[in-house]
């Protein structure tokens, strides 16, 4: 019987280990997660059940070539959106919304794999892996095909390597006109950075049914402009607001692609933006403007939300600069940011290798959980910006890990940020 089997013993004593080149993949995965303590959770408690569940299958594979063949072509366990970053990404995951596709297109050393589609009416996803034996390009903008027809689209980019050999990738699309409930795609993708080449996919797509569709069709004037919700999607991964603007060619008042809005629900959680895109045209002597944005997804049981409209300032000079030393200074302190409001730093604590910062914003003018419009960063003694995303605690407190062990030279820094200009806000009812 043990001759039907590789000799194990001597594969251990023959492969070396990369323990450098795993522990640098490990480090790298633990400090780019570490921008929420959401995503730090996801990405530790996914690690773990790797270990945990796989540990000994991984020893042996580390040492024996034939059980590493073995590994490598066993799927992982669940869905490819389940541990994204991405919070609505993940709720379709996990509640099995996804396509499953699992394509391979190959082409000049790269290959590339769609392995994962997500449409639900608010936004489409798609999740690739691509393998290479050396470091490529950023993958270019896809030429997409619907029922036959190219698409104009926005796009945006997220990924992490698995490998040094293997890099997990997920491509939003925004397209510019509203897209069929089920449609046949066709997606080409001609280079990777300087590599040329063609990967093509053909794939049916559904659109999810969990999708509730408000159109309210109130308008309100802005500046001159008559500003229209044409549209509130509301689905398990995102929340989709369409707006159109239509103004008069020669008000200058307002520019509608400066034009934001923020959304807040019923008890005062505020969703976050993740993508935006616009596009105008000239009708009938009138400019009209298209926008859409997406948010994270809503709450179970909203039965209400507000949208408000916003501006930025445009104050024709820089903003100042605000620099305090964190040498010796006691606690608590102010930041001011000029109009916008005032920070009060409550607590600062260290660890091993991380700074984390305790503080409360002091302004009306919160638009989101990540504060991107007044934000806060951290200045090491050798100059280098850390720049992360706090995390709200509650209610107008937060607090933001920032990736150092050191507590000597460090200058937390910011802007006197302009006050934001806020319109008249629409109400919508939840089915």
């Amino acid at each position: 019987m043990n001759s039907q089997f590789p000799d194990f013993k001597n594969d251990m004593d023959k492969i070396p280990v990369p323990t450098e080149k795993l522990d640098t993949i490990i480090l790298n995965t633990i400090y780019e997660n570490r921008n929420k303590k959401s995503k730090k959770k996801i990405a530790f408690y996914s690690l773990s059940a790797a270990v945990v569940g796989f540990g000994l299958f991984i020893g042996s594979a580390s040492y024996s070539p034939t059980l590493a063949k073995i590994a490598s072509n066993i799927p992982i366990i669940g869905t490819f959106f389940n541990n994204a970053n991405d919070e609505g990404l993940r709720i379709a995951g996990k509640k099995g919304l996804t396509q499953v596709v699992n394509q391979t297109a190959k082409d000049n050393g790269i290959t590339l794999t769609l392995n994962e589609i997500f449409y639900d009416g608010t936004r489409l996803t798609f999740g690739f892996t691509q393998e290479s034996l050396l470091p490529t390009g950023r993958i270019e903008r896809p030429t997409i095909e619907v029922n036959g027809k190219e698409i104009n689209f926005s796009s945006g980019y997220s990924g992490e390597f698995v490998t040094p050999q293997k890099y997990k990738m997920i491509m939003d699309i925004t397209p510019t006109e509203e897209l069929p409930e089920e449609f046949d795609m066709k997606m080409r993708i001609d280079s990777f950075g300087l590599i040329p080449g063609k990967w093509e996919f053909s794939v049916p797509v559904k659109q999810s049914n969990e999708v509730i569709v408000i159109r309210p069709q109130e308008v309100k004037t802005i500046e001159g402009a008559e500003v229209e919700i044409s549209s509130l999607k509301i689905g398990p991964a995102g929340t989709d607001l369409n707006v159109k603007v239509v103004k008069d060619r020669g008000n200058n008042k307002l520019d509608p692609f400066s034009l934001n809005f923020y959304v807040i629900d019923e008890n005062g959680h505020v969703l976050d933006s993740l993508t935006g895109s616009g596009s105008g045209e000239v009708e009938n002597g009138k400019e009209v403007t298209a926008l859409q944005s997406l948010y994270s997804p809503l709450k179970e049981g909203i039965q209400k939300v507000k949208v408000v409209p916003y501006t930025i300032p445009m104050t024709g000079t820089d903003w100042e600069e605000v620099t305090v030393s964190l040498d010796k200074q006691s606690l608590p302190f102010i930041l001011d940011q000029g109009e916008f409001g005032k920070v009060l730093i409550t607590d600062i604590t260290y660890q091993n290798d991380r700074m984390v910062l305790y503080f409360d914003v002091q302004s009306d003018s919160i638009v989101d959980n990540m504060l991107s419009r007044n934000s806060i960063w951290l200045e090491d003694a050798t100059g280098k910006s850390l720049v992360v995303a706090p995390e709200r605690i509650k209610g107008n407190s937060f607090k933001a890990e920032f990736p150092t062990g050191k507590k000597k030279g460090l200058l937390i820094k910011t802007m006197k940020y302009p006050k934001l200009i806020m319109y008249e806000q629409f109400e919508i009812d939840i089915p």
